[in-house]
Order: C-alpha cells, then structure tokens, then sequence
C-alpha cells in the first residue's frame, strides 16, 4: 500500500530526531539493493529473481549477477578485528535487512520506499545495508487476491533466492548478521517462505530478528503447535510483532475472509505464541499522532502510519542492534494488565534524543 507523506524534514532526515552522526564511508552516495521478482518489462505474474542495483540519484536501475550484486554489498562492510576473540583474524562485519513490502504497491513505489526507510534507519544510527525484496503487486486496492495469488507465489524465493544465499556465500573472514521485516502481505509472504523453505534449500539457515509490522497474517498461524511458528522459530532468533487494533486496512482483510481469521497485526500475537515471539502494541501511539476521526477511519493511515513515526523507527532500530532484551527495550513498555508475558506497548510520547543515544549505546552488542 502506498504511504502517507512522511513527517520527517530534510533531505537527509537530518533534523530533530535525528541522532546519527556518524556511520561506515561512503553512506551517502550508496546504491539501493534490491531482488525484484516482478517479471522484466512490467508484465503480470511472477518472474526469476532479478538482482539489482538502483543509483541513489537518478533512481536507475541496473541488473546485476548474483556474484557482483554480493560483491557490492560486502565492499560496503568495514573489516574489523573481533573484540571477543582479540587473535583472530579481521573480519568483514556488518548488518543486512530484508523488506519485504505489502499488497499494493507498485515497482516505482517500492523503490521510494527503499530509500525512505533507509534514510530513516540510518537517522536513527543503524548502519547496515537495506535489501528491498519486491514482489508482483499489482498497485491496485481492488486487486487484493490477485496480490495473494502473486504474494504465495513469489515466497521461496526469499529464503532460496535471498537469505540462504547470502549465508552460503560468507566465509570465515566475513560475519555478517542478517534480518528480515515485512509489512502487511509481505508478512503472509515471510510466514510462507519461513515455513515452506526446507522444499528449497538445506535447513541449517537462521536469521538474527524477524519483525512483523501490520501483519496481514491468521493470528493462529503463531499459536505454538502451528506449523508455522515452529518453522520461524527454528529459522529466527526473535520475532518482534508491531500492530495497530486500529488497523481498518486489516479489518477489510478479515471480512474478505468471512471474519474467519482475524489478522495478526490487528489483534496481535495468540496467548500461547512461542516464547520467542514478542507483541508491541502500538495503538497508543497511533491514537495520540492521529487525533482525527477521518485519520481512525482512514485504512492507508491506520496501516501505514508507522513507517513516519520517530517512536517505531527507533524502536526497530534497538531491536536490530540486539544488545539489549526485549523487556528492557526504552521506547516501549510492559502491556497493561496483560497476563501473557512478552507483550509491550510503544510509548506514546517517544523517548528524548538524549535518552535514545543512551538506549543506543546500551544497544550494541558489545564494546566498540
């Protein structure tokens, strides 16, 4: 789905909010990398996967070999030596993301939003390399199970095509960490790819944290015996559930399904999800930025308003970085009277800059 306009400043997202003052050389004139599953030329359906390389600029594309779009991506990376294991050899280090986006956008739209959020992240001081995985939406609302058709379709790839081949390619000089977040069907895309992988490629691939923002997704697909939740649970670190009981957007999904399934990123994760996964509500902060009864009525502003939020971005990012708990994580808190553990909210109000470089620091996996 298309977003709203952002509420950030500047072209580079450098005013208030933004606390990143420094990151790796070379950020500023860094391509958008990008595994496109749309068919060349814009025709229907679902493609091979296309590795491409989008200047910053001109927003031109150019597609690459699997062997030079790696290449690319790994010269980003800084070698370093390992604080941990201060004789071992220098290792190239560093962070990737996979978004996966939702039903309804467009190939042009994609690429927007690539570098908006990489913008965003890299103003909120995470400073690894954003990977767009763009598959077949038509760009049109009343497409919607055209877009499911495609989004099922174009899931393996994800694992086959993108995270499992990035793993296979590193070496012992080269560690690099690897996520995944998706919103809305690029959840039901992940869930599929997560769960129906071992079809494609050896079991043994795992990422750091899977974040799940307005997933639209079967809330029971994450009870603890499903199929699936086992299947993201042996294959992620952490699943981190980011929704909105506001959503109007998933709402419409529920009732195209005959209200059957209620949508994950509507109601949030089951009481008896794994462990594992965590649930951070933020209908708090939706309510107090959108005050409104157009904007609560509104299905793009009720789904999509997290992607211009301070708070959210800020809480992906110390999540990402992983140094710290889930329950310690500053921008959110412990769910009120919730029973279950692991559920949290987004504060509202944010944290101040001041506290969030704090949070940073505290963050990082170990000593710089």
């Amino acid at each position: 789905m298309d977003l709203p306009p952002s509420r950030f400043e500047g072209s580079i997202y450098e005013g208030e909010h933004a606390v990143c003052s420094t990151v790796f050389a070379g950020w500023g004139a860094m391509a958008g990398y990008m595994i496109s599953l749309r068919k060349a030329g814009g025709a229907d359906g679902v493609g091979a996967p296309r590795y491409l390389s989008i200047d910053s600029q001109t927003k031109a594309e150019t597609g690459l070999t699997w062997k030079r779009w790696l290449a690319e991506i790994m010269s980003l990376f800084p070698t370093v030596n390992n604080p941990l294991a201060p004789k071992a050899p220098p290792q190239k280090t560093g962070e990737v993301l996979f978004f996966v986006h939702g039903f309804n956008v467009s190939h042009a739209s994609a690429v927007a939003a690539h570098f908006d959020y990489a913008a965003k992240l890299q103003a909120q001081g995470w400073d690894g390399v954003l990977i767009s995985y763009d598959w077949p939406s038509d760009g049109l609302v009343f497409a919607y199970l055209d877009d499911r058709e495609n989004a099922r379709a174009a899931a393996s790839a994800l694992v086959s095509a993108g995270i499992s081949q990035l793993q296979g390619a590193q070496t012992a000089d080269c560690a690099v960490n690897v996520h995944v977040m998706s919103h809305s069907m690029g959840g039901f895309v992940t869930q599929q790819a997560f769960t129906w992988s071992y079809q494609d490629v050896p079991a043994d691939w795992r990422i750091g944290q899977l974040l799940f923002v307005a997933a639209d997704v079967d809330h029971t697909v994450f009870e603890a015996d499903n199929v699936s939740a086992k299947a993201i649970v042996a294959h992620a670190g952490r699943l981190t559930a980011y929704c909105n009981r506001y959503d109007k957007a998933l709402m419409a999904s529920n009732v195209k399904r005959l209200e059957l399934a209620p949508r994950m990123g509507r109601v949030g994760l089951p009481p008896d999800a794994p462990k594992a996964m965590v649930e951070v509500d933020c209908s708090e902060l939706f309510d107090a930025m959108f005050t409104t009864l157009g904007a609560h009525l509104d299905p793009q502003a009720t789904h999509c308003f997290y992607f211009n939020e301070v708070a959210f971005w800020r809480d992906v990012v110390l999540t990402l970085k992983g140094g710290t708990d889930r329950s310690v994580i500053e921008t959110r808190n412990v769910a009120p009277e919730s029973v279950v553990p692991d559920r949290y909210f987004l504060l509202p109000k944010g944290i101040s800059d001041d506290e969030y470089r704090l949070a940073l620091s505290k963050a990082t996996p170990h000593a710089i």
